[in-house]
């Protein structure tokens, strides 16, 4: 078979092509050096504006989790208590990842700290509100996912990203049954 057979430095020509021309004679092939990794400037982004996105992300992940909390607190029926719970619980989940990329990009440990948003006691509005940040939120995710270069982050970021449109698409849900009652 073709890819068990043994790999020739000297190629021959295909049909048609010139044979191949070196300024070397073929018992003189250059060996290139070994690869030696290079320390590299942290280039994943502008530090700065990395840093920057990425707090702001952190920042409104608790606020959506504090959403998440009052609209939890104004069903009445336990499955949707329990959807809204997992909700909660995943917005936690990518705090902490926003913090493992700020980590790694910063040095720094990530330390967000918002005051409570003030929420209406109606739920229909604190779901449209929600729905709306997160979309907002989608949009930083996105600039932050096109930013970073290591392919650890960028999962985090599909991730993250995935999840919150799952998370609108339930509250889209939610949003429905209420306007059908």
């Amino acid at each position: 078979m073709y890819f068990q057979q043994p790999f020739s430095y000297h190629e021959q020509p295909m049909m048609g092509e010139a044979p191949f021309q070196t300024p070397y004679p073929i018992s003189f092939m250059p060996i290139p050096p070994p690869f030696m990794p290079m320390s590299m400037p942290n280039m994943h982004i502008k530090e700065d504006k990395g840093a920057e996105l990425i707090e702001e992300a952190a920042r409104r992940e608790r606020k959506k989790a504090c959403f998440d909390d009052k609209i939890m607190q104004s069903c009445t029926d336990e499955l949707d208590r329990k959807r809204i719970q997992q909700i909660l619980l995943n917005q936690r989940k990518h705090e902490k990842m926003f913090g493992e990329i700020y980590q790694g990009m910063t040095g720094r440990k990530l330390s967000c700290d918002i005051k409570e948003p003030k929420l209406s006691d109606d739920l229909k509005t604190n779901l449209e509100q929600r729905i709306f940040d997160g979309f907002e939120c989608i949009e930083i995710y996105r600039k932050i996912y096109f930013s970073v270069m290591p392919p650890e982050w960028k999962m985090m970021m599909y991730e993250i990203i995935s999840d919150e449109q799952n998370d609108l698409l339930k509250y889209i849900y939610y949003c429905n049954k209420i306007n059908a009652f």
